[in-house]
């Protein structure tokens, strides 16, 4: 039976992975990795993700598409921490929202919003 692996076992998994691999080019592929790795216990990838930008394992580089739809979110779509809005003023005095910017992971908006469609996670650990 399988079951949900625990946070210090991903944590020593990707540990491990990251020694060996500098960079990983997908979220996919890294979960594949981390599967092998735990055996008969399993981890989603948006939780996978989550825990590598928490304990400061991996760094990201996330590739992303603009949405004709405006950003109207106070959270991070890739780590869910809350996001930073960058504001201008213009010559009249008033301030306009120019940019969204999550500071953990390094994820960045405008008005359009944007969606991100591919993860590349560079190790960390010396």
């Amino acid at each position: 039976m399988r079951r949900f692996a625990g946070e210090y076992d991903v944590v020593e998994a990707l540990k491990k992975i990251f020694r060996e691999h500098k960079v990983i080019v997908s979220q996919k592929r890294l979960k594949e990795i981390v599967s092998r790795v735990l055996g008969d216990e399993k981890v989603g990838e948006r939780r996978l993700r989550i825990i590598a930008i928490n304990n400061r394992i991996a760094r990201l580089k996330i590739f992303t598409r603009e949405s004709k739809k405006m950003f109207s979110s106070d959270r991070c779509p890739v780590c869910n921490s809350k996001i930073s809005v960058v504001k201008s003023r213009d010559i009249w005095g008033e301030d306009s929202k120019i940019e969204y910017i999550c500071r953990k992971c390094g994820y960045r908006s405008g008005i359009r919003k944007r969606i991100p469609t591919k993860y590349v996670f560079y190790s960390r650990i010396k």
